[in-house]
């Protein structure tokens, strides 16, 4: 499928914010995903507004982490990443994961140290990354499925639904946005994720800096926006329903073997030149790819049944709640 071209797309200014790509490196991959799944994608999706809104939603994720909150980030922190390098002394591996995400809890709690329970294995060790790519995967796919289930029922009462469940499609597709991103990002799958730890033959840089330098400097410096990253892209991934949990891994690997390279880069001084350049925008890309793939799939597997459509009609009924208003004493 053709990329279609998103009219009125606002290149925006490049602020450098903490996180797995700086929000303007998450809101490019938003744009260019649209763009690239948009012959499958309804036509509202693509209008400038809904697309700066998904592009802003991108960001949603990492403006959780302003807040001093326990209950948050015990749940948003790990989301962000997984340590590639920690998965062998629980006996896994990326091609190993299991599927959802208690397997996961469970497997890494059993394989723990002997003193460790469920509560102290330290999953913000490990990190969660391809757990919140399907899963926000997931909800995209109920959010569509729910918007069409709507339409299927064509009831100009339900209006209102109808802008509330366009407006959850907006927040998914920007949270799903904002966990490809991540996973698109080399320092996102590794143990060295600010600097090198531990045995360092090669010389690489030990300095903390080296991840805001990625996230946002870089991406700034060489003015990586849709236009730039046009030759790097040229589809949509193929991702078949159902391939989610998948897909998330496969671009995580992607990403974890470009971690030695980045770091002979930076190592190197040839970051900002033009080597830099085209590995930060294939990092970016290879994002922008799979989360279109990931949006069109998601689409794909959202088609309602007719079942579907008769048990929300059934649950959701508009004249019970009419009837009760109607008979409620003031």
């Amino acid at each position: 499928m053709k990329r279609r071209v998103i009219c009125g797309t606002i290149l925006g200014t490049f602020l450098l914010v903490a996180g797995g790509w700086s929000a303007p490196g998450h809101r490019v991959i938003s744009r260019i995903a649209l763009s690239l799944s948009g012959d499958t994608l309804p036509a509202w999706l693509l209008e400038a507004d809904v697309v700066e809104r998904i592009a802003y939603q991108s960001n949603e994720p990492d403006r959780w982490r302003g807040i001093d909150s326990a209950a948050l980030s015990d749940e948003n922190n790990p989301d962000h990443y997984i340590d590639v390098e920690l998965l062998d002394g629980h006996g896994l591996s990326l091609d190993t994961l299991p599927p959802v995400r208690y397997r996961f809890v469970a497997a890494l709690a059993r394989t723990g140290e002997p003193e460790q329970d469920v509560a102290a294995f330290k999953s913000s060790r490990v990190g969660f990354l391809p757990y919140a790519i399907a899963e926000h995967h997931a909800k995209l796919v109920s959010s569509f499925n729910t918007l069409r289930v709507l339409e299927a029922l064509d009831d100009p009462a339900r209006g209102h639904q109808i802008e509330a469940a366009r407006a959850n499609i907006v927040r998914e597709m920007g949270q799903l946005s904002h966990f490809v991103g991540d996973a698109s990002q080399p320092l996102h799958t590794t143990i060295h994720h600010h600097g090198w730890v531990g045995d360092n033959p090669d010389g690489y840089t030990t300095e903390g800096s080296i991840h805001s330098r990625i996230d946002g400097k870089v991406v700034a410096l060489h003015a990586l926006n849709e236009e730039a990253l046009a030759p790097f892209v040229a589809d949509a991934a193929e991702i078949e329903p159902g391939g989610a949990f998948e897909a998330g891994v496969a671009l995580i690997t992607r990403s974890h073997a470009a971690l030695e390279p980045l770091y002979v880069l930076e190592r190197d001084g040839t970051l900002d030149g033009a080597e830099g350049r085209a590995f930060i925008a294939e990092r970016l890309a290879d994002g922008a790819a799979v989360l279109g793939g990931l949006y069109r799939a998601a689409w794909i597997e959202s088609e309602p049944t007719a079942e579907q459509i008769e048990l929300f009609g059934r649950y959701n009924s508009l004249g019970a709640e009419a009837e009760w208003r109607a008979n409620k004493t003031p």
